[in-house]
């Protein structure tokens, strides 16, 4: 079997499993990220950012059919789903995909990731699915990983003052997308822009020293998520200090992040070190981040409810102080060891930072 039929293979057994526990006969998945995910990186996308695609997938039992209008299939049999062992289901485009995937359901009852058919839709039980990744997708995260890590770096070095935010994110889009990443989410927030919004959407204004740029690169359904900043000319001494604040705090995020624990108690530790360090009402300020995978965010830490963290799933905590942010993705580890999926080159300044008995470089304001 190929590394993506193991992948599906795997699947399968959790949607199996789930069917089972739940009393249904299988499921019916439309949603793009559950498309992504169950076809270890498959697309059902024509106009992208669209929750649902041209095309379900069904499971049923230990059949699986991907349902597609007449004019699509043959591109999704050829392009999304080869040598996967799914059947077509077609219909015309003119028709109702609802009425079409009744017609191949019947009287067996199934369970759906969006509001359709009158048939029970999962949410939080199905969402788990996608948390703990599997051995390819972490092996595809580390890839993914490597070139947002890389662009972004080399993009840090080849903007320069006078730039317009929206040419910072051309040039970093353009350097992602010819490995086939996406920027599922680019923020570049300059000078007091970056100071005065959390979420700097780019705009027309102009670089002069400062810039603070966040990234989530996608490829296959995966998303990765890191920032990294950039100063011309000799870094103020408290913007320093507002930096190192940023990663004490990122520091407490980190070492709370371990399999089993509850994501809302990491995230208490995480609001006592804003506190700790000064700043007691910071994270109020912006949301801290929390689990990553087929989505930007899979939940946020903080939001109610907490999730129990899983093994082998990717989080990326980002805290934020007045200006300041520190994020990267990271991979939790047996044992409470962590794997950073995003980095920085070797001639990127660094602060060591221990995490028990694990040494992690973090990446500091690059001076130019």
């Amino acid at each position: 079997m190929t590394n993506r039929q193991n992948e599906v293979a795997k699947k399968e057994q959790r949607i199996r499993e789930l069917s089972a526990r739940m009393g249904l006969d299988g499921l019916c998945l439309s949603r793009a990220i559950n498309f992504a995910w169950f076809t270890a990186g498959g697309n059902n996308r024509v106009v992208t950012g669209s929750e649902t695609g041209a095309a379900a997938l069904v499971i049923l039992g230990d059949r699986k059919y991907i349902v597609a209008p007449k004019n699509e299939i043959e591109r999704f049999m050829e392009e999304q789903v080869p040598d996967l062992g799914f059947e077509s289901w077609t219909y015309e485009w003119y028709e109702s995909r609802e009425k079409a995937i009744a017609d191949l359901v019947g009287s067996r009852r199934i369970g759906s990731d969006i509001p359709m058919g009158g048939w029970p839709v999962l949410g939080a039980d199905l969402n788990r699915l996608r948390y703990s990744l599997t051995e390819e997708e972490i092996a595809r995260a580390r890839e993914i990983g490597d070139v947002c890590s890389r662009e972004l770096a080399a993009t840090c070095v080849n903007i320069s003052p006078g730039m317009t935010e929206w040419e910072i994110q051309a040039e970093l889009s353009y350097r992602l997308i010819k490995y086939g990443v996406r920027p599922a989410v680019l923020l570049v927030g300059t000078d007091e822009r970056a100071f005065k919004h959390r979420h700097p959407v780019p705009t027309d204004k102009r670089l002069d020293k400062y810039a603070v740029i966040g990234l989530v690169g996608e490829k296959g359904g995966l998303h990765l998520a890191l920032t990294r900043s950039v100063y011309f000319g000799r870094l103020p001494d408290h913007l320093r200090r507002l930096y190192e604040v940023a990663l004490k705090v990122e520091a407490a995020f980190l070492q709370a992040s371990k399999v089993g624990i509850d994501s809302q108690l990491i995230f208490n530790q995480g609001r006592e070190a804003y506190g700790a360090t000064g700043f007691p009402d910071e994270w109020q300020r912006h949301h801290q981040g929390g689990a990553i995978g087929y989505a930007p965010r899979e939940y946020r830490a903080g939001e109610g409810a907490g999730e129990t963290i899983q093994l082998n799933q990717m989080l990326a905590w980002n805290p934020t102080v007045q200006g300041t942010k520190c994020e990267d993705t990271v991979l939790v580890k047996v044992g409470g060891g962590l794997e950073f999926l995003t980095s920085v080159p070797g001639w990127w300044p660094v602060a060591k930072l221990e995490l028990e008995r694990q040494e992690v470089s973090r990446p500091l304001i690059l001076e130019r």
